[in-house]
């Protein structure tokens, strides 16, 4: 079967619940600040003195190949109001319409954020970067998906803005709704 691997149509990811392992990440709650009236707007609250707790956060996460490159999935199940499996489906959906529009989504990128480096960004005798080197140098790593249907692509930035991460919010209806860089 891989020696026809090759073959294989751009953007035909098919994954499945057992395609995700559950990672579990333990942290604790170290203060919350309420508004004096809060007990008052929401009675059904329990008052408690210490706020200290332990919590749990839970992601399903799956390595894919995408654009050449290992790439992070992952999403919360607590957060998706879907059945999980058609959530899957939503995933898979959208990551074949990211592996069909890199171009689309590169350029995008590199309209929004190759004025930014070249007017902020530069190192002392670096020269300008244009939009297509600045497309070469970034590589996505990691997607997350929310329960909204929106998603998160985070792309290593090639020390261009010194090591942040380059994050783009990726709307319900594959809009480019963000671009930013983090870190």
């Amino acid at each position: 079967m891989a020696l026809f691997s090759r073959f294989k149509k751009k953007g035909e990811y098919n994954l499945s619940k057992s395609d995700f392992k559950t990672e579990n990440e333990d942290f604790e709650v170290l203060s919350v600040k309420l508004s004096g009236d809060f007990f008052e707007k929401f009675p059904q609250a329990k008052k408690k003195e210490n706020y200290k707790e332990k919590k749990a956060l839970i992601t399903n996460s799956s390595k894919i190949n995408l654009f050449g490159n290992q790439v992070k999935i992952a999403y919360n199940p607590s957060e998706i109001e879907l059945n999980e499996n058609k959530f899957i489906d939503l995933i898979n959906n959208k990551l074949n319409w990211i592996s069909n529009n890199e171009e689309t989504l590169k350029n995008g990128i590199a309209k929004k954020l190759v004025p930014l480096k070249n007017d902020s960004w530069l190192n002392e005798n670096e020269s300008e970067i244009s939009n297509s080197e600045f497309i070469k140098r970034i590589e996505l790593n990691g997607i997350t998906f929310y329960g909204d249907g929106s998603s998160e692509l985070t792309f290593d930035d090639d020390d261009l803005f010194w090591g942040h991460q380059i994050v783009v919010d990726l709307g319900f209806k594959n809009n480019l709704s963000g671009i930013n860089i983090r870190g």
